[in-house]
């Protein structure tokens, strides 16, 4: 594995992050603060600068043993100690430090930003890996370091967009260093899932082309709340311990999946055993047959072989003496619509019709203005054949989703920890990334709603109207997408710098879930809006 001048390892992956730590010599600053796990940048008040330059060179060092015995939260945090010191020096001239002090807070931010990238990698804090390396690349765009600790993190983050950003990161190190054969072996792992992915996405939207996602959702998702609030109620009345709404799907959603099971093996046993008592009491009746007759009898697998042969050939018989996979393979919703194509003339591919002149033609359909037909149906005249349309609605679902989600807010009267009673408010401030795409797809004259999202929101919760009983952080939903419904949206959350205190982290973690089940909520809304969309 290459290493630099330091005998710093430049790339590994996840396994083997913790690695040795960066002493890396690189160039100018960065002067934004992290919104990770150091808190923000100190202001000018505080150490002179070459005492804030040691500081930060030890909180280095000390950082590198640590992650060098193995504590990579520790060096995590001892890391950031550092970045908060010598952050603020960046901003300045460097007529006003000197050169050579410049010099050195510039070298020990880097180091300190690159480390604590390869830290958060051994704590599988991806976002705060990537995080890292960025601010390293608003510096240095090709510094190869960061953008490998990047691709890596971003790399296991199963979405279509970070794996796009890993495969980019991947290759342009390549580039850069085409010597580097772990490299290049991560980039040919990153496009391989991509082509998975992308496969398992066709085969989503093929499942929401069936239909039936979304009926009486909202009408299920009060029930599942309702459901929720009993169970919280008898806990209470039990005095058993409380549950979360998370939880407790959980465990709905395993009962009604182990009571279909249990019905689908039943339905199975019963069928396949009246399917068998068929099949012996046929076989029976050939007996007696050739007993009559005085043929030779027959096993009942020799006569299970034959029947098979007759199916064969009688299949043979019907597609004109040749078995065509295409035609055999096609379902009864299938067969009708080959039956619609013959009659209109128009080419389809798979199954083989013929393009006529009389066949409707493509129209290509622009936002905003699908056609309105004159049977008072929407679309143009290419789905009014029953045909296929796609229009592009993420512009559309980004303004609204982003409006819904800035929406999301609880707030009410509490006791704190000090046994005084304040005002709670946790709520998102900011929707600080939304990518993805959405699309309204007409198939067989339906309409289907389709979107995939991943979302990054900023977050306060305050108790009070005091600074130090508020904190922030991050909510992130990296699976923000219509074959998931609201109430089981996964929504992780990160605090900024500390976080609360252990005082106040019960505390904090009950409101925590309550703006989660906000969010939820806003996203059900959203949802029935989108809906309505034609």
């Amino acid at each position: 594995m290459p290493t630099d001048e330091d005998g710093d390892v430049i790339m590994t992956d996840a396994s083997e992050a913790a690695g040795e730590a960066e002493t890396s010599k690189e160039t100018p600053a960065d002067a934004e603060s992290s919104p990770m796990h150091e808190g923000a940048a100190a202001s000018d008040e505080g150490p002179p600068p070459e005492e804030r330059v040691i500081q930060a060179e030890a909180s280095k060092e000390e950082g590198n043993v640590l992650l060098k015995a193995g504590d990579s939260k520790a060096a995590v945090a001892k890391y950031a100690e550092g970045i908060t010191s010598v952050e603020p020096l960046l901003e300045k001239d460097p007529g006003e430090l000197g050169e050579e002090l410049q010099r050195r807070a510039t070298v020990a931010y880097q180091a300190l930003r690159l480390n604590s990238a390869q830290a958060c990698i051994k704590c599988e804090d991806w976002l705060a890996t990537i995080e890292h390396a960025e601010k390293v690349l608003v510096i240095d765009k090709d510094n190869t370091k960061a953008l490998y600790r990047r691709g890596l993190a971003s790399s296991m983050m199963n979405t279509e967009g970070r794996l796009e950003q890993a495969r980019a990161d991947f290759a342009r190190v390549a580039t850069l260093e085409p010597a580097n054969r772990e490299v290049r072996d991560q980039l040919a792992k990153t496009k391989d899932r991509l082509k998975d992915l992308r496969a398992e996405e066709k085969q989503r939207l093929s499942a929401v082309m069936s239909g039936g996602l979304y009926k009486d959702h909202h009408a299920k998702l009060g029930k599942q709340q309702a459901g929720y609030e009993a169970e919280v109620f008898r806990r209470k009345e039990a005095e058993e311990d409380e549950i979360s709404f998370d939880d407790w799907m959980k465990r709905e959603k395993d009962k009604v999946e182990d009571a279909k099971k249990k019905q689908k093996e039943a339905e199975e046993k019963k069928r396949d055993a009246e399917q068998e008592r068929v099949l012996k009491e046929t076989h029976e009746q050939e007996l007696s047959r050739r007993r009559e007759a005085g043929e030779e009898e027959i096993s009942f697998e020799a006569w299970m072989d034959l029947q098979k042969a007759k199916e064969n050939e009688r299949r043979r018989s019907l597609i004109g003496g040749v078995v065509r996979t295409d035609m055999a393979d096609l379902d009864a919703d299938e067969r009708k619509l080959l039956e619609e194509t013959k009659s209109k003339g128009y080419y389809h591919g798979r199954l083989g019709t013929v393009l006529s002149d009389a066949a409707p033609k493509p129209q290509q359909v622009q936002a905003g203005e699908l056609a309105q037909a004159q049977n008072g149906q929407v679309g143009s005249e290419w789905n009014q054949a029953g045909t296929w349309e796609e229009k592009d609605q993420t512009s559309w679902v980004k303004e609204r989703l982003t409006a819904w989600l800035q929406q999301a807010m609880v707030s009410s009267q509490v006791n704190l920890p000090s046994g005084s009673s304040a005002t709670a408010t946790a709520k998102v401030t900011k929707v600080k990334s939304l990518t993805g795409d959405a699309q309204l797809v007409w198939v067989r004259k339906q309409a289907k709603h389709g979107y995939n999202f991943e979302a990054d929101l900023s977050f306060n919760l305050s108790f009070g109207d005091g600074k130090e009983n508020s904190f922030s952080g991050s909510l992130s939903i990296p699976e923000l997408v219509d074959t998931v419904q609201p109430s089981e949206l996964r929504v992780d959350v990160r605090w900024k710098g500390s976080g609360p205190s252990s005082e106040f982290l019960p505390l904090a973690g009950e409101w925590m879930e309550k703006l989660r089940e906000s969010v939820r909520f806003q996203v059900s809304a959203f949802r029935d809006e989108y809906l309505q969309r034609r």
